[in-house]
């Protein structure tokens, strides 16, 4: 309501004192009150289809899925509808042709006197939305990266048995690492990769790119699977889908950037780093503050 109202303003005082597009010809009574009228138009319109599109679609919906592309194309729409709500009102005042001509005209018009407020509306959602994935990021981090403080007591460490507390039925029992593995199309070709070696899974048309650690260095290996057929073989919570590209294992996650159009997670590797879609984005941050 308030940016419409902005906007509203914004036409009706750009019209009054500048008088563009021939109005300074027009001679009418209450000659600023119709211009205002323009404004008015300009501000109703935007609402009523705010309104019906949160009537469609639930506003976090829209808030978790939005992209600048998105945005553009939503305020093309809705100034096609001021265009069309401006030629009406005009051929009212009889100042212009209910035709498509007249239609042309007044969306040329809309465009020139509403491009500096749409885009002032563009960079504040944009600066906005920036703002809150950059907290939610730097919330993660924290726990992530907890701030460890020191005192005596916690630097006396006594010294402990090699197994503590540990029961007798299991002592000297050697530990099983269960294995991830990921099975090709033909169910012959497989990758088995212990948990903590895996970084991402990403999409490759028909394959999927397995990003490991081996030996401290990075690896790929493609396999002949979709990733939804690799997801359905996962049975960890930890190993997830984090955009319709990727599946990410957050236990191995360092660190997470936000920015307007989501996070990405990185893993203390130079230019080693997977995006995370709005779709997953708050599931995802939510299953990283779990991880100890």
């Amino acid at each position: 309501m308030i940016t419409n109202f902005f906007v509203g303003g914004f036409v009706a005082l750009f019209l009054i004192v500048f008088e563009p597009f021939g109005i300074s010809q027009w001679q009418t009574d209450i000659k600023a009150l119709k211009l205002a009228g323009f404004g008015l138009v300009s501000f109703i319109i935007p609402v009523l289809v705010s309104t019906i599109i949160f009537q469609i679609i639930q506003k976090k919906t829209i808030q978790d899925n939005w992209t600048v592309g998105k945005e553009i194309v939503v305020i093309l729409c809705i100034l096609l509808c001021i265009a069309l709500g401006n030629m009406l009102y005009g051929s009212l005042l009889h100042i212009m042709p209910f035709s498509w001509k007249g239609f042309l005209f007044a969306f040329a018009s809309v465009i020139l006197i509403g491009i500096f407020p749409v885009t002032l509306h563009v960079l504040r959602k944009h600066n906005k939305l920036l703002k809150i994935n950059l907290e939610k990021a730097v919330s993660v981090n924290q726990h992530l990266h907890p701030t460890k403080i020191k005192n005596e007591k916690d630097e006396r460490i006594p010294e402990e048995d090699p197994i503590p507390n540990m029961p007798d039925n299991i002592v000297g029992e050697i530990k099983v690492i269960p294995k991830l593995i990921f099975i090709a199309e033909n169910e012959k070709d497989k990758i088995e990769l212990i948990p903590e070696q895996l970084l991402y899974i990403e999409s490759a048309d028909n394959y999927s790119n397995i990003v490991f650690i081996e030996n401290e260095k990075i690896k790929k290996q493609l396999i002949r699977s979709s990733l939804k057929r690799i997801e359905s073989q996962l049975n960890s919570d930890l190993i997830v889908r984090c955009h319709r590209t990727f599946i990410v294992n957050l236990k191995n996650v360092k660190n997470v950037e936000g920015n307007a159009a989501g996070y990405k997670l990185s893993f203390g590797i130079e230019n080693c780093f997977v995006a995370v879609s709005r779709n997953y984005g708050n599931s995802i941050l939510d299953k990283l503050k779990t991880i100890k």
